[in-house]
């Protein structure tokens, strides 16, 4: 192993934990994929491994879901080269982007002279360390790493005087191999304004007032890191990503315990998140951001905000139940909240995001309200699928518009994803908030922005209180459903019964089992409108379904309905109406769209089975 880090203690267990549930109910997270944390391949590769089913090969890399950690990327597979920078584990070897610290020009800090007499007037050697990282703050230029010793860093705060100049001379902070790193106390743990290509990994922070704040940055990645509050929080985001920072990846990552409440009787408030992307009060263009494979949990308002367009958020978990004291005896005095929200007071922007396989669950009571979802969405036009809503304390998922026309939660396309035990609210008994999944105008007038064209389908509702779907002040007519399996008995999961515990992400299994109803009863998302003869550009009757990877990971694959060859997206227009593809295809009009099959159309659910 190099000099850097890969994880640190809480961090590895945690990460770890995610990982299980990647595998086959808790089998080695060895054995999980890398690109994405949430169950996908490496369930069904659990299966081939003791002989069960035939090799499954979607991208044609050559190796079947049985060995290969992402069977959508033919890029990523065991034995490929490791790119570097790119947040993603290319080789199947279980670590992102391992190596690619070797080679620059290296300096230590090292507070507490472990490896020779700390100085900031030497040369910054491991023998001859620096003993600040404020020294290397303003030391470093594009193409050098600084190496942290073991030990803790009262006060010091990352913030590179200079920025990086590619992907391949960045300027880089990491701990030295396996020793424990931890910033504690400082004002602000990384503060990044108007930089680029920086690299920080495997370093731990506590109890800082700020953690991660990235302003008017691109190219920044954060891995293997672990950010926590145990002291409360100090403003209202933990961590954030905004004024325009773009193409920053965040992943491996540990995000937790920010929030608190605040007021008196008839007026308490939720206070704080753990991370913000963008902003929802002004137009904030932080766009194309990848967040992946990270744990989040307890925050006060909410865990993650995303206001901006086009981030990427895939395979992270995400759990907020109650955790932090406040006013409600009834709940043993204490409170939690919804895990993710979408907003906006812009309608016409905080598009277009992707949230892919991702575990949402356990959402709390909050301070100031009865109920919270699990995941709250008020923006248009996101990509919402292959996620597992489980136990939220009201619906999984919360499509909603509130006053004033500020936002819309129309177009979002809700497919693949498994709603279990959602809209148990421990304090409200309004029936509406007894789903999986609810789309809601608060008001039926001008005021509110009516919801259209929302797409659900494929999707599996099962032992949600007393609705799949339930639609307030929102015509069902208007929307596009079908595909799913609404609360119509045993779904057929391999383990999907019991209650976890919130940390415990290996406690269910959705892939489906031999039998299962599910499997080949899904339908196809789109149909093309045009004929092609090895062409390359197909229009369909909605491509919105489908992304292209926003330059973040790699485009889709999709299958034509009576074909067997899966083939990547490399652009979606959505004002065309045409998805271009990577290889020719051949087919008529009317011919089913969809994300790589196995069987003779979808299955519903997260999974195909085999």
């Amino acid at each position: 192993m190099g000099p850097w880090g890969t994880t640190t203690g809480w961090a590895r267990l945690l990460l770890a934990a995610a990982l299980a549930w990647a595998g086959c109910g808790g089998g080695a997270a060895a054995d999980a994929p890398d690109d994405v944390a949430v169950p996908d391949d490496a369930r069904e590769d659990a299966g081939r491994d003791v002989g069960a089913g035939p090799c499954i090969d979607f991208d044609r890399d050559g190796v079947c879901r049985g060995e290969d950690c992402d069977d959508e990327n033919a890029a990523i597979r065991p034995g490929a080269p490791e790119v570097c920078h790119n947040g993603l584990d290319d080789d199947c070897d279980g670590v992102a982007d391992e190596g690619c610290l070797e080679g620059t020009r290296a300096f230590f800090v090292d507070p507490d002279s472990l490896g020779g007499s700390c100085d900031d007037a030497h040369p910054g050697s491991q023998t001859e360390p620096w003993c600040t990282v404020a020294h290397a703050n303003t030391t470093l230029v594009a193409g050098d790493t600084v190496y942290l010793r073991a030990g803790i860093y009262a006060g010091e705060t990352i913030r590179p005087a200079n920025s990086g100049k590619s992907a391949a001379a960045r300027i880089s902070y990491a701990a030295y191999g396996d020793e424990v790193v931890t910033f504690k106390g400082s004002v602000y743990c990384v503060r990044l304004q108007s930089r680029s290509y920086v690299t920080i990994r495997g370093i731990r922070f506590r109890d800082c007032e700020r953690n991660l704040y990235l302003q008017a940055s691109h190219h920044v990645n954060v891995g293997y890191c672990e950010f926590d509050n145990p002291g409360g929080p100090t403003t209202w985001a933990g961590s954030r990503i905004y004024e325009g920072s773009t193409e920053n990846r965040i992943h491996d990552c540990v995000f937790s315990r920010y929030g608190n409440e605040s007021g008196s009787a008839g007026a308490w408030e939720d206070n704080a998140c753990v991370l913000d992307i963008g902003n929802d009060n002004a137009v904030d263009e932080s766009d194309r951001n990848l967040v992946v494979r990270n744990t989040f949990f307890h925050g006060g308002h909410h865990v993650l905000g995303v206001y901006a367009n086009r981030n990427v958020v895939r395979g992270n978990t995400f759990h907020n139940e109650n955790w932090y004291p406040c006013h409600r005896p009834e709940m043993g005095g204490l409170c939690g909240n919804r895990n993710v929200i979408l907003n906006t007071s812009f309608p016409d922007h905080n598009i277009r995001n992707v949230l892919d396989r991702n575990v949402i669950a356990f959402s709390g009571v909050p301070a100031d309200q009865d109920s919270s979802a699990g995941l709250s969405v008020r923006t248009r036009d996101n990509i919402i699928r292959r996620n597992a809503f489980y136990h939220n304390d009201s619906s999984g998922l919360a499509l909603s518009a509130d006053g004033g026309n500020h936002n819309d939660a129309s177009g979002n396309r809700v497919y693949a994803n498994v709603f279990l035990h959602n809209g148990y609210p421990a304090l409200d008994d309004w029936r509406p908030r007894q789903n999986g999944l609810m789309l809601a105008r608060w008001v039926d007038d001008a005021t509110h922005n009516p919801m259209v064209g929302v797409a659900i389908k494929n999707n599996v509702f099962h032992e949600n209180q007393t609705y799949a779907i339930y639609y307030y002040y929102v015509d069902e007519a208007a929307q596009f459903v079908g595909g799913n399996r609404e609360e119509a008995g045993d779904p057929g999961f391999v383990a999907a019964a019991g209650v976890p515990d919130p940390f415990d992400f290996g406690f269910y299994d959705f892939r489906l089992a031999p039998g299962s109803p599910c499997i080949d009863a899904g339908e196809f998302l789109t149909r093309t409108t045009n004929s092609g003869t090895n062409a390359t550009v197909l229009k369909v009757e909605d491509p919105g379904y489908f992304t292209d990877g926003e330059g973040l990971v790699a485009g889709d694959l999709i299958q034509l309905e009576g074909q067997e060859l899966a083939v990547a997206v490399t652009a979606v227009d959505d004002a065309a109406g045409t998805l271009t593809v990577a290889v020719p295809l051949s087919w008529s009009a009317g011919t089913g769209v969809s994300l790589p099959y196995a069987g003779a159309r979808p299955d519903q659910g997260i999974h195909e089975f085999p």
